[in-house]
């Protein structure tokens, strides 16, 4: 948006400055004539104009004192061939903005010799007024702000491009964190469940192993409080057993979702903190979600729970996870402000995020849409493509 911006801005510029320079050279009589004179004078112009359209070309150092040598040697022709003086006036212009140009990030004394230079042309061949002198030299301080505008306004956009870079660098690698701190607190989650299965059937296994080598001597001596105490010895098992079930339930509930519990974590706080209520319909395994599925899913919900808060005014949202064609897709929708009324792509720009968020998508072979959904909300579906298609494309690729 804005790269089209600033060409849309060169090309009137451009324009503004060729419209201007041809209704000059008509007013002072350059297209009248002979067809040699005319030509001469359209060969001038065309010089001129591709100083505005080809600005890249002559921006350096050396190609800009080609072009004042060619516009030189063509007033030069001009003046001798058809007495044509008034050509000075723009080899004034072009010599003393030029010469600006070249000066800024040095000393003003070249600028300040080729000021002197062209009053002496112009005092020589002119034949003008003091006035028309003066004027030249407002008209080359009004271009030289110009020019000094443009370098300025050059310099914050290549330092803007340079931000906007980084900052997306750090945008990805915040992203990356984000699912590398879920992804410990599911690690964190396995390793206390293991400890609870380590720490309660440890206890009850080596209750019942005490019990059970006391047992063989009872027998002996005492029958009756052996089979007292084997009562005791059935209850700790089987507290032992419920302790395991309990423990492998949970880590089977956790493993199941693993792949989603940053997505989950994620949902859990937008709920907390911003009061909208979600539903998550999960119909994929752990087994089909890879780590990389895992951190691009979680990137795409972080973005689209972000533009749900900030500009949906949504109540609750809808998330489904599923598989379609092979295909892992992620479809978040909420109920916000957005319609089928309003054209999508003007009621939601695609900004930084979601741009990110396209261009991870296709490094990855998935794809992004986004737009408005029935009667009223905003839909995001995200499409990853199955690991082993992806691995089996770069293959062939390379």
């Amino acid at each position: 948006m804005l790269q089209q911006l600033q060409d849309r801005r060169f090309f009137i510029r451009s324009a503004a400055g060729a419209i201007f320079i041809a209704i000059l050279m008509h007013m002072n009589g350059f297209f009248t004539g002979s067809p040699v004179k005319i030509a001469l004078n359209v060969l001038i112009l065309a010089t001129y104009i591709s100083r505005f359209v080809f600005r890249g070309f002559w921006q350096t150092r050396r190609m800009s004192l080609v072009f004042v040598a060619l516009a030189a040697a063509e007033t030069l022709a001009g003046m001798i061939w058809y007495d044509e003086n008034v050509l000075l006036y723009f080899l004034t212009v072009i010599v003393i903005t030029t010469t600006i140009r070249l000066s800024l990030s040095t000393k003003r004394i070249p600028m300040l010799a080729a000021m002197i230079i062209v009053a002496g042309m112009y005092t020589a061949f002119g034949g003008e007024s003091v006035i028309n002198f003066l004027s030249f030299v407002i008209i080359a301080i009004f271009f030289f702000f110009i020019v000094q505008s443009r370098r300025q306004r050059d310099a914050i956009y290549e330092e803007n491009k340079r931000n906007l870079a980084e900052l997306q660098e750090a945008y990805v690698h915040l992203q990356e964190a984000s699912v590398t701190s879920m992804r410990n607190a599911v690690l964190d989650e396995r390793t206390r469940i293991a400890r609870d299965i380590h720490d309660a059937v440890g206890h009850s296994l080596t209750s019942l192993i005490v019990q059970m080598q006391a047992l063989r001597y009872m027998i002996a001596k005492d029958p009756v409080q052996a089979e007292q105490s084997l009562g005791g010895m059935l209850e700790v098992a089987r507290q032992g057993l419920q302790d395991i079930r309990t423990s492998i339930h949970a880590l089977a509930d956790d493993r199941s979702m693993s792949g989603l519990a940053p997505i989950k974590a994620q949902l859990a706080r937008m709920e907390a903190t911003a009061a909208i209520t979600y539903s998550l319909e999960a119909e994929l395994h752990e087994d089909g979600i890879t780590a990389e599925h895992a951190t691009l899913l979680f990137a795409v919900m972080q973005e689209a729970i972000t533009n749900i808060v900030r500009h949906s005014e949504a109540t609750h949202v809808d998330v489904r996870i599923f598989s379609e064609g092979g295909r892992i897709v992620l479809v978040v929708r909420d109920n916000g402000k957005a319609n089928v009324d309003a054209d999508a792509n003007e009621a939601v720009l695609e900004g930084f995020g979601l741009k990110t968020m396209r261009a991870r998508l296709e490094e990855a072979g998935g794809c992004l849409t986004f737009g408005a959904a029935e009667p009223q909300g905003f839909q995001i579906r995200a499409e990853l493509q199955p690991l082993s298609e992806a691995e089996e494309e770069a293959k062939e690729g390379s």
